[in-house]
């Protein structure tokens, strides 16, 4: 077994969609990014490319590199997958959280979810999505930013351990 961690940050500017684990969310903000900016999809990549030995998310995708510019996260998350898949890897279950002031997530986080059990090929009650505010402190409190944390766990595909 191999355990991953990854975490991202953006600032929020308007004119931005505020997209996170793949869902849109409501919000008059959304990040600074080369990509869509989805932090907790990117801290989800890095702690499988951690987990997996495999660099992490800007030495796979350089935001210097225009072919990633706006890039659909899940998109890359994807690619990632497979990588891991490919390493010898499946992936056991995830644990985020994500840091916002606002809007409160409750009504998303089901929706992220399942749409993160679905991308990442494994049960959604083996995820498990947190929301946190800032408490006004930092620049999360501050609505300044978005930020996601993200845990991992990767087994061998060895049926008889996992029964």
């Amino acid at each position: 077994m191999r355990i991953g961690f990854g975490s991202d940050i953006h600032r929020l500017i308007p004119g931005r969609k505020l997209i996170l684990g793949g869902i849109t969310v409501d919000s008059p903000v959304g990040p600074e990014a080369h990509s869509d900016g989805d932090v907790l999809v990117h801290a989800v990549i890095d702690a499988l490319l951690g987990a997996a030995a495999l660099g992490d998310i800007g030495e796979l995708f350089p935001p210097e590199e225009t072919r990633w510019k706006d890039a659909d996260s899940c998109e890359l998350l994807t690619r990632v997958i497979r990588l891991v898949e490919e390493a010898g890897f499946m992936i056991i279950n995830l644990d985020a959280t994500i840091h916002l002031e606002r809007p409160r997530l409750r009504p998303y986080k089901e929706k992220i979810v399942r749409n993160l059990a679905k991308t990442l090929g494994i049960s959604a009650d083996t995820v498990s999505i947190k929301a946190k505010t800032g408490e006004q402190v930092g620049p999360v409190g501050r609505s300044e930013a978005v930020q996601a944390d993200a845990a991992v766990l990767l087994g061998t595909p060895e049926p008889d351990i996992w029964v």
